[in-house]
């Protein structure tokens, strides 16, 4: 078992997706914090856009430098931030309406999953950006 682990440690793909989900573990906190916080005086829309947007600038950088090992630019802050808003207006307002508003599922549950689902389609999108821009 732990040649395995020595093994994927040493592969670039497995180091950058553990690198990812160090960022995505700190980036959520913040998120999460904020949204549960605006969330008991705001409505859920925008509790979910003032924690993402929070943590979108940490999440940038340590994306940028740690994650991918990339420098920034303005073509990939375009490119970040562009795929951040996408997340979140279409992929997570998406889900959350699909979980609170048509299925009745209380938004403090809902957050849950559609945090982890746009985490993944996240990471997909970035990883495409920011090696089409590096």
């Amino acid at each position: 078992m732990i040649g395995i682990i020595k093994k994927d440690w040493n592969n670039p793909n497995a180091q950058e997706f553990i690198r990812f989900c160090v960022v995505g573990v700190l980036c959520t906190i913040i998120d999460a914090a904020i949204f549960y916080i605006v969330r008991t005086f705001a409505s859920y829309p925008i509790a979910l856009i003032a924690g993402y947007c929070l943590s979108l600038g940490v999440n940038y950088l340590l994306t940028i430098y740690w994650t991918f090992s990339a420098k920034p630019s303005v073509s990939n802050a375009v490119g970040v931030i562009s795929a951040h808003l996408f997340n979140l207006f279409i992929v997570r307002m998406g889900l959350m309406c699909l979980f609170t508003d048509i299925m009745g599922i209380n938004d403090r549950i809902s957050y849950i999953p559609t945090l982890i689902i746009s985490a993944i389609t996240n990471f997909i999108i970035l990883k495409f950006i920011i090696y089409k821009l590096k």
